[in-house]
C-alpha cells in the first residue's frame, strides 16, 4: 500500500484524533511511511477558528513518536499551509524557521470565505465559484511556492450544493493549465487525495481528467493521501489510487 501522506491529528483544529491511533492504524496497514500534516492557515477570516498549530509542542510530539515507533515506521513532520494572498512573509517564516519533511500547499479561502460552509454558495453558482477557485489557487502558488506538493487541487467541488453535477474541467482548462504548468515548471509534486471517495465522489480530488492533463503537461510525480482526520480514514480508496497510477504511468514521490 501506498504511504499516506496528507493526515491531521489533534493538533490541527478540526480534528481530534490521537497521533497513537494514526500510527497504529498505518502500521496495521502496511505502511512503511506517515505524514501528519497539520494545518496552519495564516490570517483565517472564520470566526471562533484557528487553523494554526503550536509548532513547538507540534514538533516535540513527533519526535516522541519517532522514538516510541523507531522500528515499525517512518513519521514525517509535515504541514499543510494555506496558500493566500498577504501571507508571503509569514508562510516564508514558519517554513525556514522549522525542520518540515514535507509540506503540502492547498487552497481553502476563496473570496475571504471557506468554500466548506453554505454562506459561500448562497449567492454564487457553481461556474463563478469553481473558476474564482482555480485563479485563487493560482493566485497562492505564486505569492508562495516553496512546497511539496499542491494538495486538493479541486477541493471547492467537494461542498458544492450540486456536488459534481454542474463540474466539467474543459471549462476551466487555460486556468487549469496554468496551475499545471506552474507546478511543473517549479518541481511541485500534484497530489491524489482520497477524502474526495469517502464522501461518496467517483474521483478523487483532482478529477482525473486533471491528473490525466497533468500527465499530458509532462507532470510525473504524485503524492498520495487521504486527508484524513480521522485514523480510520487513513489510506481510504488507494486501491483506486493505485489504478490510476499505473494507467498514466506516474511515479508516487515518497522521503
Amino acid at each position: 500500500m501506498f504511504s499516506d501522506y496528507h493526515v491531521h491529528s489533534g493538533f490541527s483544529f478540526d480534528s481530534d484524533e490521537t497521533l497513537d491511533n494514526i500510527i497504529t492504524k498505518a502500521i496495521s496497514l502496511g505502511m512503511n511511511q506517515i505524514a501528519i500534516t497539520e494545518h496552519q492557515d495564516f490570517n483565517w477570516p472564520v470566526s471562533g477558528e484557528s487553523p494554526s498549530i503550536p509548532v513547538a509542542d507540534y514538533l516535540s510530539a513527533i519526535d516522541s513518536a519517532r522514538k516510541k515507533y523507531t522500528r515499525q515506521i517512518q513519521i514525517l513532520k509535515g504541514i499543510e499551509l494555506g496558500l493566500m494572498k498577504g501571507t508571503k512573509s509569514q508562510c516564508q517564516n514558519l517554513i525556514a524557521s522549522n525542520a518540515f519533511d514535507f509540506v503540502i500547499g492547498s487552497c481553502h479561502i476563496v473570496d475571504n470565505m471557506d468554500p466548506y460552509y453554505s454562506d459561500f454558495w448562497k449567492k454564487r453558482k457553481d461556474r463563478e465559484a469553481f473558476e474564482l477557485y482555480f485563479h485563487t489557487l493560482l493566485d497562492g502558488l505564486k505569492m508562495f511556492d516553496s512546497i511539496d506538493t499542491l494538495g486538493h487541487m479541486d477541493y471547492i467541488v467537494r461542498y458544492s450544493p450540486n456536488k459534481c453535477t454542474n463540474y466539467s474541467i474543459a471549462d476551466y482548462m487555460d486556468v487549469i493549465d496554468e496551475i499545471l504548468n506552474f507546478i511543473i515548471n517549479k518541481n511541485i509534486k500534484l497530489e491524489i487525495n482520497t477524502a474526495n471517495l469517502a464522501k461518496g465522489f467517483t474521483f478523487p480530488n483532482p478529477h482525473t481528467d486533471i491528473i490525466k492533463r497533468y500527465r499530458e503537461l509532462g507532470g510525473e510525480f504524485i503524492t498520495v493521501g487521504s486527508d484524513a482526520h480521522k485514523a480510520y480514514d487513513i489510506g481510504y480508496g488507494f486501491d483506486k489510487i493505485r489504478e490510476i497510477v499505473d494507467k498514466y504511468n506516474l511515479k508516487v514521490f515518497t522521503k
